[in-house]
């Protein structure tokens, strides 16, 4: 099992890293990988603070803070100070950060199934199935 289990590992994170290249390589430099999630996590949490999106990329805030940098000198973000908590920063997508946000979703939408095109209709069923089996321990 050992061995399946290195197999799996390997073959998953090779498809995770290829897609991540992909996308970002369509990208155009917009976005970097890491800087793509750290978007989408903030896209769907409408509006967070800085300390939360360091906890969820279990990075320390000041990690947080040079890429928010990044995002927010792109336009692709803006801060604001927490009105309920002085101390605490919000940091929300902009109209420009759903727009690249939304390119490079329809780019990963597009590459996962040229993957998944190489399948036959109950091999994508199958697979599709599994892995939600596999996942179905994790978080959302």
């Amino acid at each position: 099992m050992d061995a399946l289990a290195n197999r799996f590992y390997a073959a998953v994170r090779t498809f995770w890293r290829g897609l991540e290249s992909e996308v970002c390589k369509e990208m155009a430099s917009a976005l970097t990988g890491p800087q793509m999630y750290m978007l989408h996590y903030i896209h769907r949490e409408r509006q967070c603070k800085l300390t939360q999106v360091a906890e969820m990329l279990e990075v320390k805030p000041s990690a947080v803070t040079v890429m928010v940098d990044r995002l927010e000198k792109a336009g692709y973000v803006v801060r604001a100070n927490d009105p309920a908590d002085r101390r605490a920063i919000l940091v929300e997508v902009t109209p420009l950060g759903e727009e690249v946000l939304a390119r490079a979703v329809r780019k990963r939408d597009e590459i996962v199934e040229e993957h998944l095109a190489r399948l036959t209709p109950d091999e994508r069923r199958l697979v599709t199935e599994l892995v939600e089996k596999l996942t179905g321990g994790f978080g959302a």
